[in-house]
C-alpha cells in the first residue's frame, strides 16, 4: 500500500507534535529543577539569618557592664586634708552623718559622711565616705562604699564582676591608687565566700574582703576592697533582682 498525501502529512503533524511535547517536556523540568534551586538558596538564606539573629540574641544577653550614675570619689585626694576640707572636696552633697572615736593605733575619731545629691538604691542605699583622722586631725585612712548598681556592675554575677569585668582593679584605680594590674585579683575557691541557709542549698550570700598593697606616686598604701551580695531579699520574694550587692574599698597610708 502506497501512502498518500494526506497520510504522510499526518505523520508529520504526529511527530512534531511528539517533538514539541518533548521540548516542553524538557522546558518544564529545566523550570523544576531551577525553582528546587531558588528554594533551597531561600531556605539556606533564611537559616542563616536565623542563625545570625539566634547568635547577637545571644550575644545580647551575655553579662555586661553598664554606664555608672555615680563617680567613685578619689579617697587618695582626702589624704592629710581637716574634716572640713576633706568634706568639702568630696561634694556631692556630702554632709557628715555620724562621728565616733576610734580606737585603733595611730587614729583618733573617724566621720561617716553621706553623699546626699546620690539617688541610691532602693535596696542597697547610698553611696558613703569613711574618714579616718589621724592625731594632727587630718584624714589618714579613707573608705568609699556604693551599690554595685550605681558602678554599672548590677548586672552581674559574684564571680563575673570579680574575674571577668575586674571590679576590685577598676575601683582601685578609680580611688586613686596603682599598681594592680588587671587580672591580678581572683577569687579562691566557691565555699570561702558562699553561705548557705539550714537546708545547706539555699545561697544566702556571697561576701569575700580582698586585700593588698598599691601606690599613687611614690606614697604606698594598703588597701581592701569588700564585695556583697546579700540574697535574703531575693529568696523571700523568688525575685534575684532584690539581691542586694554592695561593694567597699578602703584605703590607709603606710
Amino acid at each position: 500500500m502506497f501512502a498518500t498525501d494526506e497520510t504522510l502529512k499526518a505523520k508529520k503533524g504526529i511527530a512534531w507534535l511528539i517533538a514539541l511535547a518533548a521540548l516542553m517536556a524538557l522546558i518544564a523540568i529545566g523550570l523544576a529543577v531551577a525553582f528546587a534551586f531558588n528554594s533551597a538558596s531561600e531556605l539556606h538564606s533564611f537559616a542563616a539569618q536565623d542563625d545570625k539573629e539566634a547568635i547577637e540574641a545571644a550575644s545580647s544577653n551575655k553579662p555586661t557592664v553598664t554606664n555608672a550614675t555615680t563617680q567613685v570619689i578619689n579617697l587618695v585626694g582626702l589624704m592629710s586634708l581637716s574634716a572640713d576640707d576633706a568634706v568639702q572636696k568630696i561634694g556631692h552633697g556630702a554632709a557628715v552623718q555620724d562621728e565616733a572615736p576610734m580606737s585603733s593605733v595611730g587614729f583618733t575619731n573617724e566621720e561617716t559622711v553621706v553623699l546626699t545629691d546620690e539617688k541610691g538604691d532602693a535596696l542597697s542605699g547610698t553611696p558613703t565616705v569613711t574618714l579616718g583622722f589621724d592625731g594632727n586631725g587630718t584624714v589618714a585612712a579613707a573608705s568609699y562604699s556604693a551599690p554595685t548598681s550605681l558602678l554599672g556592675y548590677g548586672n552581674l554575677s559574684f564571680s563575673d564582676a570579680v574575674e571577668e569585668f575586674h571590679i576590685v582593679e577598676n575601683l582601685l584605680g578609680k580611688v586613686g591608687l596603682s599598681g594592680v594590674e588587671e587580672g591580678s585579683v581572683t577569687l579562691p575557691d566557691r565555699k570561702e565566700y558562699s553561705s548557705y541557709g539550714p537546708d545547706r542549698k539555699t545561697l544566702t550570700s556571697e561576701t569575700y574582703t580582698f586585700s593588698g598593697s598599691a601606690q599613687s606616686g611614690d606614697l604606698p598604701y594598703s588597701w581592701t576592697v569588700t564585695l556583697t551580695y546579700d540574697y535574703d531579699e531575693a529568696n523571700s520574694t523568688g525575685n534575684l533582682a532584690n539581691t542586694v550587692k554592695k561593694v567597699a574599698v578602703s584605703i590607709m597610708r603606710e
